[in-house]
């Protein structure tokens, strides 16, 4: 248990912040933004409301607390990612991780959860359908969760080759 865990944590985190550097370093060199977190927790605030999609429509900027519930989301989903590991292949996998598990739950679930469920949500439509720049997202969705998937992997083999 307490290996899955120290995986999980390790992986989970370490992972969502090589996405978030990357996010930065994409910001830095070629100016794209990165999502907004902040508009993320406003979302989650609104879903008690029965606010399923984030419009612009009766949302200010947001606030403190919902940039810290954004953030805070962005990294729990990271962790739950990581915890897919342990739980669907079980523990012989932390001591042996192989890359097929995290394209599929680190690259193409997460590509998924983000054009299907979170872009949605923040009104750019199933599949950024709604975007104007719907090929651009995606590729940039694609690339980023293989940045993310990348690290979940990197991190893994980190573990298991790591002095104890």
């Amino acid at each position: 248990m307490e290996t899955a865990l120290t995986f999980t944590l390790v992986v989970g985190l370490g992972a969502t912040v090589a996405l978030d550097v990357w996010a930065r370093q994409l910001r830095g060199w070629f100016g794209i933004a990165g999502a907004d977190w902040g508009l993320v927790g406003q979302w989650l605030v609104g879903l008690p409301a029965g606010r399923m999609v984030h419009t612009s429509d009766g949302f200010a900027m947001p606030s403190r607390g919902e940039r810290a519930l954004g953030w805070s989301f962005h990294y729990l989903v990271g962790l739950v990612y990581a915890a897919v590991y342990p739980l669907v292949w079980g523990e012989d996998f932390l001591a042996a991780p192989k890359v097929g598990p995290f394209a599929l739950v680190g690259f193409a679930l997460s590509t998924l959860a983000g054009l299907c469920v979170l872009t949605p949500a923040m009104g750019g439509g199933l599949l950024a359908s709604r975007t104007p720049d719907q090929g651009r997202r995606i590729a940039l969705m694609l690339l980023n969760h293989a940045v993310f998937a990348g690290a979940q992997y990197a991190l893994a083999l980190g573990l298991v080759t790591a002095p104890t």
